[in-house]
C-alpha cells in the first residue's frame, strides 16, 4: 500500500516543487486562521514528511501561535514555522486541519491547493485540478498526520514524534476530550513509546514526563493575562460559512465560578457589532452559547437569538443559553448550527 500512496501523491502537480533541489517556491503547508497547536504541529510534521518523500514544502503558521503551542514549542524543544497571513495565486497549498475557505489564509482560494489533511467535517474547498483529501474521524489532526507517516513507511524521528505528540495532547486535551477516539490513544501510545526509547528510559517515565508538560499546556492555555478581551475571544475562533449565511464562532473554557457572569457579559461586549457570532464556553461539567448579531447585509435584529434558540434551546438571558452538557464546538455546536441554518 505504500506504493500506492506514494504514487497518489507523485501523481499531484507538483510544478517545480517536485524536487528540493530546484531551489523553486515551496509548497506551503498550513492550517487554518488563530492556530491552535494541532493546527501548527501537524503542519510542522506533515512538511517533514513530504520533505522525506523529496518534495519542496515548507510549514508556514496562518497567523501567531497561541501560548500554550508557545510552551509546548519550548519545553519539547522544536522550532515553530514563520508567520503567513496570506498567499497569492502562483502558491501551492497543503491544509491541515481545516477544509474550508472561511477558515483558510487569505487567498487560499485563488492559490492551488493540492492536499487537504483533516479531521472536521468536509468543507467547501473547490479544486478543478487533482486533488488528495484524506479525512478522518480523530480527534487530532496529528494523528492522521502519524498514520500517513506509517502508511508511507517513512521513520518518524524523535523531533517528529514530540511535534506529533504536542498536537495531539492539545486537541484532545491529554485523551480526555470528548473527541478523542481509540486511533489517537494507539497513536499517543506509539509515540510515548518511540520518545522512550530515544530517551532510553522505561515507557512509565517517559509518560510521567509527559504529563508535567502537559500541566505547564494546560496551564498555558487558561492564561489570558495580558490580552485583551477581543484577543481572549479570537485566540480560538473559527469563520464558517454554512448555507450562504457567514458567522464567526468562538470556543474557550471558563472554571471560575466567582467570576463566570462577568466574563460571559465580556465576550458578550466583544461580539458586537462583528455580523453574525457565536460562542461556546465551556463551564465545569456544563457550556454557556453566546449569540448576537445577523449576518452581514441583513437587517434581521434577532437572527442570532432565533438561530441560537432553535438549535441550543431558550435563552438564560439575552445573548446567553445555558446548556447542562459540557459541549464540543466539532461535535455539537457546528452541526447543531448546521441544522439549523
Amino acid at each position: 500500500m505504500s506504493n500506492v500512496y506514494r504514487e497518489s501523491i507523485s501523481a499531484l502537480d507538483w510544478g517545480e516543487a517536485r524536487t528540493v533541489k530546484t531551489g523553486a517556491a515551496p509548497v506551503i503547508v498550513v492550517g487554518h486562521k488563530n492556530p491552535d497547536g494541532d493546527s501548527v504541529m501537524s503542519a510542522l510534521a506533515y512538511a517533514y514528511l513530504m520533505r522525506a518523500l523529496g518534495y519542496n514544502v515548507v510549514a508556514r503558521m496562518a497567523g501567531p501561535a497561541n501560548k500554550e503551542t508557545d510552551f509546548a514549542a519550548k519545553t519539547f524543544g522544536f522550532e515553530l514555522p514563520e508567520v503567513a497571513t496570506s498567499v497569492s495565486s502562483e502558491d501551492c497549498l497543503i491544509l491541515v486541519d481545516h477544509g474550508d475557505y472561511a477558515q483558510s489564509v487569505d487567498g487560499a482560494r485563488n492559490a492551488r491547493i493540492l492536499q487537504v489533511i483533516d479531521h472536521h467535517g468536509i468543507g467547501d474547498i473547490a479544486e478543478s485540478r487533482l486533488l488528495y483529501a484524506k479525512y478522518m474521524p480523530v480527534g487530532s489532526c496529528c494523528s492522521i498526520v502519524y498514520t500517513s507517516f506509517r502508511e508511507l513507511e517513512v521513520e518518524i524521528a524523535p523531533t517528529v514524534a514530540r511535534i506529533l505528540l504536542a498536537g495531539l495532547l492539545t486537541d484532545t486535551l491529554n485523551l480526555v476530550k470528548v473527541t478523542c477516539t481509540e486511533v489517537d490513544r494507539m497513536v499517543y501510545n506509539e509515540l510515548v513509546n518511540l520518545l522512550a526509547v530515544a530517551d532510553n528510559i522505561t515507557y512509565h517515565e517517559e509518560w510521567e514526563k509527559i504529563q508535567k508538560i502537559y500541566e505547564g499546556m494546560s496551564r498555558a492555555a487558561k492564561n489570558f493575562d495580558g490580552m485583551t478581551d477581543e484577543e481572549i475571544f479570537d485566540s480560538d475562533a473559527k469563520d464558517y460559512c454554512i448555507n450562504g449565511v457567514q458567522f464567526r464562532l468562538g470556543s474557550m473554557d471558563w472554571d471560575h465560578p466567582e467570576t463566570i457572569e462577568c466574563f460571559l457579559d465580556r465576550m458578550l461586549k466583544v461580539m458586537e457589532g462583528r455580523g453574525l457570532m457565536f460562542c461556546r464556553v465551556g463551564y465545569l461539567e456544563h457550556s454557556f452559547i453566546l449569540y448576537n448579531g445577523a449576518p452581514l447585509g441583513s437587517d434581521a435584529p434577532a437572527f442570532a437569538k432565533n438561530a441560537a434558540e432553535s438549535a441550543f434551546g431558550p435563552s438564560l438571558r439575552p445573548g446567553v443559553i445555558y446548556c447542562e452538557h459540557r459541549l464540543s464546538r466539532k461535535l455539537d455546536v457546528v452541526p447543531m448550527l448546521t441544522k439549523v441554518l
